[in-house]
């Protein structure tokens, strides 16, 4: 037999042992961390938040096996498909890891014992769906397998219903603002774990689809002409690779970019209104919660294409990298909005208000910069610019913590404001994010 292809076979196997771990893991994590959440068993907690690290160690290890792999100028053009799904899929898992974390954590704050019997029950069904999509998506990767979406995806609507009832319960009547406010964000952890099971299967089944008509094997079969030799092939591969790109594929992602950014800005723009103006809560929630739903259709459609386009303007993991970064903004600033409106906050603390216009800011010059990618100009005035936002979002996150707890509020308000400054100073931190992306992207085009 020959020995290249036993040793791609022996490869295969490892990275999908590796990957299968991580799905188990995952699995795993968001059982343990829902018993732990409503048995109230804190030791519990504290193993699974521990063991997180061996997650992110776990990812690394599977990261760096594949850019190994990536490296050997032997490699198929059909198996870089597939090498790169994998590359693809490791973010996701580790984020989907942290989630379970997050639910944990809030096992160690005693939430299980101020739930409701219907809140516990509608936690305990969501974990179930979860579960059972995640074991789904598993297979469908195991299996190499189409079938299974239509499956995930129906369990995935039942999540999102059960996510939009336990929302309605922590908005009951009588519930501790404290406790509304902790159930959105839980709400929200189950709904993206969801979500990314759901993206985890779609790019299973394209690792099936592209076998039919893969761009990589529609790009050898051109350079191969007639018999060429397998070394004439991977070298003409990687030339078109390096130095053919199309000028409209790349105007495609650049439009897609601009389309996130902008509509994070607007969201920016609208908890601005919702902070400014207490009196229609439920109108600007609705708006920023109709923007970051266009937010998932903007990164499910730059994901797309990424799958779909052998040549791409950036790193692959750069374009991933920054699809989901962009996303992670609009996702900080819906979960501060539910808060608000979740706590029925009667009036802006001023702090908040300026927290609310530096965000604002921030979201504004986020759109510039991405606009500055497909020119690579001026974009380190923007970047220093959001550098500087965001050094002016930590000290007015610090003043307003320290006015918060200096005595001066009551201890529900100050229950009820402390989330909301966090989440806001999160969604300032994430745009920071986004630029750090953006400057490596650069870095490397220099």
């Amino acid at each position: 037999m020959d020995r290249s292809r036993v040793d791609r076979d022996e490869f295969r196997q490892q990275a999908d042992r590796a990957v299968l771990v991580l799905y188990a893991t995952v699995v795993e994590s968001l059982g343990w961390a829902t018993a732990a959440l409503l048995d109230q068993d804190v030791e519990l907690a504290d193993r699974l938040i521990a063991d997180d690290r061996k997650v992110d160690q776990r990812c690394e290890e599977v990261t760096a096996l594949i850019k190994d792999r990536l490296a050997d100028a032997t490699v198929e053009p059909g198996d870089l498909e597939d090498l790169i799904a994998i590359l693809q899929m490791v973010p996701e898992l580790e984020r989907s890891a942290d989630l379970a974390e997050h639910i944990a954590q809030r096992a160690r704050q005693g939430l299980g014992s101020s739930l409701s019997p219907r809140a516990r029950g509608l936690i305990q069904s969501m974990c179930d769906a979860g579960i059972r999509m995640w074991q789904l998506s598993s297979r469908a990767y195991a299996e190499r397998s189409r079938d299974l979406t239509f499956e995930i995806n129906e369990s995935d609507d039942e999540l999102d219903n059960l996510s939009a009832a336990l929302l309605r319960e922590g908005a009951a009547g009588g519930v501790d603002p404290a406790v509304a406010a902790e159930l959105a964000l839980i709400a929200r952890f189950y709904e993206r774990i969801g979500d990314h099971a759901v993206n985890l299967a779609r790019r299973s089944a394209a690792m099936v689809a592209p076998r039919r008509l893969s761009p990589l094997g529609v790009l050898r079969r051109r350079l191969d002409g007639p018999r060429s030799g397998r070394g004439q092939t991977r070298s003409g591969l990687a030339g078109l690779l390096r130095g053919r790109r199309d000028p409209a594929q790349d105007g495609l992602f650049f439009q897609l970019f601009s389309e996130a950014a902008s509509n994070a800005r607007q969201c920016g723009d609208e908890v601005l209104k919702m902070v400014s103006s207490m009196s229609d809560l439920d109108g600007h929630y609705q708006e920023i919660r109709s923007l970051e739903r266009r937010g998932d259709q903007i990164t499910v459609q730059l994901l797309r294409r990424l799958d779909a386009s052998p040549v791409t303007p950036y790193d692959r993991e750069d374009i991933h990298a920054l699809a989901e970064a962009l996303d992670d903004v609009i996702d900080e600033m819906l979960a501060a909005a539910e808060l608000m409106y979740l706590v029925k906050v009667d009036s802006c603390l001023p702090d908040v208000q300026q927290q609310a216009e530096n965000l604002a800011a921030m979201g504004s010059e986020l759109e510039a910069l991405i606009e500055c990618l497909r020119s690579g100009e001026g974009a380190r005035h923007r970047l220093e610019r959001i550098e500087e936002l965001e050094r002016e979002g930590d000290a007015i996150h610090r003043r307003t913590l320290a006015r918060l707890f200096g005595g001066d509020y009551e201890a529900l308000e100050v229950i009820k404001w402390k989330d909301i400054v966090e989440g806001l100073e999160r969604a300032m931190n994430q745009i920071e994010d986004v630029s750090d992306v953006v400057e490596s992207i650069l870095v490397k085009r220099s």
